[in-house]
Formats: C-alpha cells, structure tokens, sequence
C-alpha cells in the first residue's frame, strides 16, 4: 500500500532506465495483509464484541489455539509503513511530481471507491447502525477523510500514508527530491526520540499522547517505520555510510519502542499477555526477509524473469485484500457457521475467499476503473491547461 513520487520534474540525478519488480517486497507486502487478516478474522472476531468483524460473524467462533500468532497481527500494519518507505522512495526516484501525484491518485482511489462500496453495501445488511450513520461513515471513507470513522476501520491507516506520500510529492515540487533522505531520517529520528522519551519514568504518560491520530497523522507515531525503508532503499543505492547506520539504529529503536506500546495496548484490551516478545519476533523477522530481499533481488528476477509478474499478482492483490478482508471473510465464516462446518473451515474458508476476492478485484476491477479515472484526470489537467489555469507541477 504503498508508493510516491514527488513535485515538478526531477533535478540532477540521472533516472534509471526502468524499476525492476521487487519480488521479495511483494511477497512480504502479501504476508503482511494476511497477519492483519487473520488478527481480524482469528482473534477480534470472537474476542471484540464490538469489532467490525464479530458483528459481521454473528456467533463467536472461538480460535484459543492460534491467539499467540492471531493476536499479534496488527503488526502486519507496521511491516506496511516500512514497505512504503522503501516502495515510494523507488517509484519517486524515477517520477516527476505530477506523475508521482497522478499515479498515487489512480492506486488509490478506484480501489477506496470500489471496496468502499462493497462494504457500504454489506454493512447496510448486516450492521445495526442507522442508514444515515453507515451513509456518513461511507462518505467520510470516500473521501479518506483524516479522522475516524470510516465504514471498515481498516482505513485508518490510509490517511497516515497520505501523509507521507504528500512529503515525498512537496519535495518533487520543489526540486528537491535529493533531499528525500535527510527530511524522512529527520521525521524518523524524531519519531524514535519521542518513543525514547516515551520509556522514560519521568514522562509516564507521553506514550499515550504520541500515539493519538493527531501524532499519527503528523508521523510522529510511526515515522520510524517509515524511516526505515527510505534508509534502507538509499542504503541499497549507495551503500552502508556511518550516518545511515546510526540513523537506522535509531529509528529500529524507536519502531521496537513503538511495537511495545501497542503490544501492551492490544494485549489489555483483549484480556491477554501485553509482552511485546511476539510482535517483536514478528517484525525482526521481518526486517531480516527485507533485508534480503533487497540484496537478492536482481539476482533473482534475472535468473527467473517471469516470477516477479506471478508475484506482483500477489503483491497488487494486497491492497484490495486489506480493505475487503473484514467483510468478505466474516461474512464467508458467518455463512461456513450457519451451514455446521467446524470452525478451523469456517476461518480457512474466510481467508481463502478474502483472498480470492483480492485478485478479482485486482485483475478486473480495478484496472478498468483505474483507466476511467486517468482519463478523467487528463481531461481535467487539459481543460486547466487550455485556461492558463497551471497550478504549479500538479498540470505539468
């Protein structure tokens, strides 16, 4: 979910030719959708009441067994600001500002619009709420509107994306996208320093404060996530330097800090252990598979050229797959329950068509809606265009 491009067009660095398919990213993109998934799926459907999942359910299908991998999924939501940090800072380095602005825009919104709508339509079937209230919560998703709430509380981490996709497009703007690095480490540090700050006794309650949706929507919660994967893909591109490798001890500090916090937040919500061993396993685990996956990489798509598109099928299906998983699952575990198939189907086959769902969006659905949208954009860059209306490198 991840992916920008920056302001007008791009200044001294020579472009390269063409973006190799980042095989392991996608891979490890998939992965981290189906952790959140079957957090949802596997734990807040039958341990949350009130989550959007157990409404749709219906009946708790209880998974005791599998709480100590479901119940730290959420960390699959982190794994996707690093992917992000790595995944816009490769498409922007090869964009001018309005290709980074147009091609955010169209990977977006015609899958917000479409899921958006699936679930709309859903929860008008299945959610107690009033029509009015799911016709608010359905416009405020539309629109990505910054603060809660939406019609599937999995949209909440689209607008801190947003966030971070309009740095990297002002930098483009301003000709500046040399500067990538250095701004992001900056957030990054700052972001970690807030977390250090944060275990320390004498601020007992700054946790609490940096992780409000303000904090989060100015990057102060999880910039060190983000962080991460710019350091990491100018790492990649010119090498391991003493700065980077202090900034990137840094910022893991504070992504570790800030993965505690949550452990200790989800676990007292859901009645469980708050140690954040798992997650942390979890997320280690992860970096070392980017890691690797970034060094192995061009060895690896060209040895097998055709394994980075079956992959990409996987990586583009993400997207969708994380927007629809809540509702297309439950609801398939709700109709598997009410059939008397035992809960282990009734949650493999909630998965299995979620996932199922993803790709059909992904390979019908939202190409040709991505086409609609584009020309429409063209046309509307034209019309501005032909009335000297040029609004700096949005028309350019």
């Amino acid at each position: 979910m991840a992916s920008v491009s920056t302001g007008s067009e791009p200044s001294a660095a020579p472009r390269a030719q063409g973006p190799r398919p980042l095989i392991g990213l996608d891979l490890l993109r998939f992965g981290a959708a189906c952790l959140v998934m079957l957090y949802h799926l596997g734990c807040t459907a039958w341990m949350v009441p009130s989550s959007e999942a157990a409404v749709l359910v219906g009946s708790p299908i209880p998974f005791p067994t599998l709480l100590p991998v479901s119940a730290q999924g959420w960390v699959g939501v982190q794994m996707f600001f690093v992917i992000s940090g790595y995944v816009i800072a490769y498409s922007a380095s090869n964009a001018s500002a309005s290709r980074f602005l147009t091609g955010r825009i169209l990977r977006l919104m015609p899958g917000v619009w479409f899921c958006a709508t699936v679930s709309f339509g859903l929860a008008l079937l299945f959610f107690p709420d009033s029509v009015w209230i799911l016709l608010e919560r359905y416009g405020r998703t539309l629109i990505l509107f910054p603060v809660p709430r939406w019609i599937d509380g999995v949209y909440w981490t689209l607008g801190i994306e947003i966030v971070f996709y309009a740095l990297v497009y002002l930098l483009l703007c301003l000709n500046r996208f040399e500067r990538l690095e250095p701004v992001v480490m900056a957030v990054g540090v700052i972001s970690a320093l807030a977390w250090l700050l944060a275990a320390a006794p004498v601020f007992p309650d700054l946790d609490r404060i940096i992780s409000t949706r303000i904090a989060k929507l100015v990057l102060v919660t999880h910039g060190c996530h983000f962080a991460l994967g710019v350091l990491l893909w100018s790492a990649a591109r010119q090498g391991l330097t003493v700065t980077r490798m202090a900034a990137l001890a840094v910022c893991l500090t504070g992504a570790f800090l800030q993965i505690r916090y949550d452990a200790g937040f989800v676990g007292a919500s859901l009645g469980l252990d708050r140690s954040p061993a798992m997650p942390w396993l979890f997320y280690a685990v992860f970096m070392g598979l980017f890691c690797l996956s970034i060094r192995v990489n061009t060895a690896l798509t060209d040895i097998a050229p055709g394994l980075g598109r079956r992959f990409r099928d996987l990586g583009l299906a993400t997207y969708p797959l994380y927007l629809l998983h809540t509702f297309v699952g439950a609801l398939t575990m709700r109709f598997l329950l009410a059939h008397g198939l035992p809960p282990a189907v009734d949650l493999a086959g909630g998965i299995l068509v979620a996932v199922a769902a993803s790709l059909v969006v992904s390979r019908r659905v939202e190409p040709p809606l991505r086409a609609r949208l584009g020309r429409a954009v063209e046309t509307v860059g034209t019309k501005l265009r032909s009335r000297g209306l040029v609004l700096g490198a949005l028309t350019r």
